[in-house]
């Protein structure tokens, strides 16, 4: 049977209207701070309780909301709601007390709550200090609930109205340790949920094991391809697996499509890369494993790295273009798909006017932001053409497939719409196309991220008998602007509340199931060592690491040279934010400090 806890009940008029309304379907054990005789007098308190038990209920006095766990006929039972209506330090307690109730309260119910239960905390208008509070006060003088949640592992899933007038009866008191009411016009009932630990996103952790520089020998498992791939694996409802395959569903309706199985090496060595596609600034961008003696290597050359993003990053242009690294025996992880599109030319089975399909998961270093991502989900679409057939009108036909499949998926995307449309419009609009060389681009009109790119690869560049038409789209990037998900970070999450919304196979609008994530701001100084030159990718590439990618901006404020000392100083501001997981103030501050540590260690920097 459901178990609902109460806690902090002034008169139980609360909980006696809900055992009416539940009518034995629940356990409900309701509990309050004061002795008996202190609640009996309070007007129809003794009525309230009687009617409680009459419907089966069992009431409690004197118990701690914040010390749950301590009463041993609280902890007979596991909640699957824990409800907190109106909590209140009593008299004139400050934000600072009410602040440390609520924390301390969420912290009592880790081990009284279910695994997937809920807490239920109500207050007034303005105290909660999100942006659901209307009017909302300043943070400071909030009560600031979602980090105080956050100190204990909770994310808020959902908020909503406090609807008191469906609770016949109820009638709110206790404020300021007094039977008069709270005024509850305006106010919110918080729903809060237990969150999975901050270092849950495994393609982090893959790209952690095999890149980092301080492990000394690569374990065997890391080296097996099938084990790679299960570590980034994704489940069969993922939407960017829906995504995959309605968009080969309306390709075949153009197309002969043939289908090959990502058989090629996630881990691959420098040599191996193509060079049909020529960007000297490409290696910047790749995260390197191992050199020849199973040493990892950070760069090849040291250089400062491109700041261009991964949806950004051209890979139809992508090369090693550099002696350096084409001698040095250096394995790394696949940046592109195309690494292998040499390979896939030669094979004499390939049919003219036939569209071939690969697809499988890439790396890329990046700056950090919501729309940058070290792993993505890459669709490889490459048309296999003949000496005479005619490019432009097969070009002029694959962009119209494009368009004409995104259209359509949109549409899909509308209709699935279980939300209220009017209140949260999707952010899909659509593609525009431009072209810079020989290559055309393609662009989501309402993020304006580039999502993928076409280009003609000719039968001399490929010393074979055939040319190709190659179109390459980012997938990750595609299911986020189609689904209106605004971080990279929720396509890799374990929490299964992402997966469980397209279960049933059908890609519609994202639901946020973290609203209102605390964000916390920390600033870090240093100077850059005499001689050295500082590689913004590889700072941003170890900041996500050590914060296993709960940093979501990294802002530049300060840049200047000191000419005495011969140094240029820099300063950065971190903004710490999960987008769903419980990331508390001292979490943030954790990492902060093993950040300055890293960099440090790692970087040719001197932290001030």
């Amino acid at each position: 049977m459901p178990c609902i806890l109460l806690v902090g009940e002034g008169n139980f008029s609360y909980s006696a209207s809900l055992a009416n309304f539940n009518q034995g379907k629940d356990l409900i054990v309701a509990t309050c701070y004061e002795t008996e005789d202190a609640i009996s007098k309070q007007p129809f308190s003794s009525t309230n309780v009687e009617q409680l038990k009459k419907n089966g209920a069992l009431v409690y006095f004197e118990v701690d909301a914040t010390r749950l766990k301590d009463y041993v006929f609280l902890t007979n039972h596991l909640y699957d709601h824990i409800i907190f209506n109106f909590p209140h330090c009593g008299r004139k307690a400050g934000v600072r007390k009410n602040r440390d109730l609520l924390w301390k309260f969420f912290l009592s119910c880790v081990e009284v709550l279910a695994q997937k239960g809920d807490i239920h905390v109500a207050l007034c208008q303005g105290q909660g200090g999100t942006p659901a509070d209307e009017p909302r006060r300043e943070w400071h003088n909030s009560w600031q609930i979602v980090a105080m949640a956050a100190k204990a592992g909770f994310i808020l899933s959902a908020v909503a109205p406090f609807s008191y007038n469906q609770y016949h009866g109820y009638q709110s008191t206790g404020y300021r340790s007094q039977e008069k009411s709270f005024h509850v016009d305006g106010s919110l009932n918080h729903i809060f949920t237990r969150s999975l630990p901050l270092d849950n996103l495994t393609a982090l952790h893959l790209i952690d094991r095999l890149t980092d520089s301080s492990a000394s020998v690569q374990d065997q498992e890391y080296c097996d391809n099938q084990v790679l791939r299960q570590l980034i694996g994704r489940e069969r409802f993922h939407p960017v697996n829906l995504l995959y395959e309605e968009l080969i569903e309306r390709f075949q309706t153009n197309f002969t499509l043939n289908t090959f199985d990502d058989e090629f090496p996630l881990i691959c060595e420098v040599s191996s890369f193509s060079s049909i596609f020529k960007c000297p600034e490409s290696w910047k961008n790749v995260f390197y494993v191992t050199d020849r003696d199973g040493i990892r290597c950070g760069s090849v050359d040291g250089t400062q790295g491109s700041q261009m993003s991964s949806s950004q990053h051209n890979v139809a242009e992508d090369s090693v273009h550099d002696s350096k690294a084409n001698s040095s025996g250096l394995s790394y992880l696949r940046p592109s798909l195309t690494s292998f599109i040499k390979d896939i030319a030669e094979r004499s089975s390939l049919i003219p006017g036939t569209l071939y399909v690969l697809s499988g998961p890439v790396f890329r270093k990046c700056l950090i932001s919501p729309w940058m991502m070290p792993v993505y989900q890459e669709l490889i679409l490459f048309l296999c053409c003949s000496p005479s057939d005619t490019k432009s009108s097969q070009l002029q036909l694959v962009m119209e497939t494009i368009e004409n499949a995104m259209a359509s998926i949109t549409n899909s995307v509308l209709l699935n719409d279980e939300l209220d449309f009017s209140k949260q419009p999707l952010n899909v609009q659509g593609l525009h196309f431009y072209q810079k060389t020989s290559v055309y681009y393609f662009i989501n009109n309402d993020s304006n991220e580039m999502i993928g790119t076409i280009r003609i690869v000719t039968s001399e560049e490929l010393s074979s008998d055939r040319s190709f038409i190659i179109i390459t789209l980012n997938l990750d990037l595609m299911a986020m602007c189609l689904l209106g998900i605004e971080d990279w970070r929720q396509l890799w999450t374990d929490d299964e509340r992402f997966i469980q919304q397209f279960s049933q196979r059908k890609l519609k609008p994202f639901k946020k199931f973290s609203l209102y994530p605390p964000c916390y701001t920390h600033d870090i100084s240093f100077w850059v060592e005499d001689g050295a030159v500082f590689d913004e990718i590889e700072f941003h590439n170890i900041t996500r690491r050590v914060s296993w990618g709960n940093i979501v901006t990294i802002e530049l404020l300060e840049q200047y040279e000191d000419v005495k000392m011969g140094k240029n100083s820099r300063c950065y501001r971190m903004t710490y934010q999960s987008c769903d997981q419980a990331l508390s103030y001292e979490s943030a501050l954790k990492i902060q400090l093993q950040l300055r540590e890293e960099l440090g260690r790692c970087l040719h920097i001197t932290l001030r």
